[in-house]
């Protein structure tokens, strides 16, 4: 090789990277905001994503703080790009979405698995640290999510499917999204004799607990000692009635 073709395939070679580059620091400058939920749900699904749907309309003067300070900040950025699919839901001109979500009021978040099933969601405005912590919090690979979800796709009364996605959403913390499949799973036919009702109907109760939602943890253990006088755990029942009837005298 000559020094001429040497220099020239450096050339490229430096060309190619810095292209790369500029590339990149383009893509980092902003979200890659998705505007069509199947579309960034087949993007999510490629590599076992979660998604963040964000709802907003122009009329909402929230929306547009966090349009001037939260979205464009550095640092929820780089958290999006690296966790998130993220789309933007019109409130205004994509209802049939809005009707699916059951949404409101804006702001709105929610963030899903990879077929958009709801883990959490936010209602009302997000300080940059509040958001980047949700970010932080949501796990970056929900295979497990997106493997229970099609299951529940083919048959929503699966209870084994409805027990474990309420499993996984209590370990991850998503302790609400947690207790709407517990409840479900209890309340299939199969859940009504089913060898594990105790141990989700307990789940539920810890739930609660941690929701700080008295009434319902009591309603709960109740439900426990009614059920299962015999169980190994009443003691244990017993005394998380008693913590979720503090917690209803606190409120009063």
């Amino acid at each position: 090789m000559t020094i001429p073709e040497a220099s020239a395939r450096s050339g490229i070679v430096l060309t190619m990277l810095l292209l790369i580059v500029g590339t990149g620091t383009a893509r980092a400058q902003t979200i890659q905001w998705f505007n069509n939920i199947d579309a960034a749900s087949g993007l999510a699904q490629t590599d076992n994503r979660p998604m963040m749907i964000e709802f907003w309309a122009d009329w909402c003067a929230p929306c547009r703080v966090m349009d001037a300070e939260v979205w464009p900040d550095p640092g929820v950025i780089a958290a999006v790009g690296e966790k998130l699919v993220a789309v933007r839901i019109s409130f205004d001109m994509q209802t049939d979405v809005v009707r699916r979500y059951g949404v409101q009021a804006l702001p709105h978040m929610l963030f899903t698995n990879s077929y958009g099933t709801e883990l959490l969601h936010h209602r009302g405005f997000l300080e940059v640290e509040e958001l980047t912590a949700v970010i932080a919090a949501l796990p970056g690979d929900v295979s497990e999510f997106n493997r229970l979800d099609r299951i529940l796709q083919e048959d929503d009364d699966h209870f084994e499917s409805l027990a474990a996605m309420g499993d996984e959403l209590r370990i991850a913390g998503f302790v609400i999204a947690s207790n709407a499949y517990y409840d479900k799973a209890v309340n299939t036919r199969e859940g009504k004799t089913h060898p594990r009702r105790e141990e989700v109907l307990s789940g539920m109760g810890w739930n609660y607990l941690l929701l700080q939602d008295g009434k319902k943890a009591v309603e709960v253990f109740e439900r426990c000692l009614e059920e299962f006088p015999d169980s190994a755990d009443r003691q244990e029942y017993l005394l998380r009635l008693e913590e979720g009837r503090r917690l209803m005298e606190a409120v009063r």
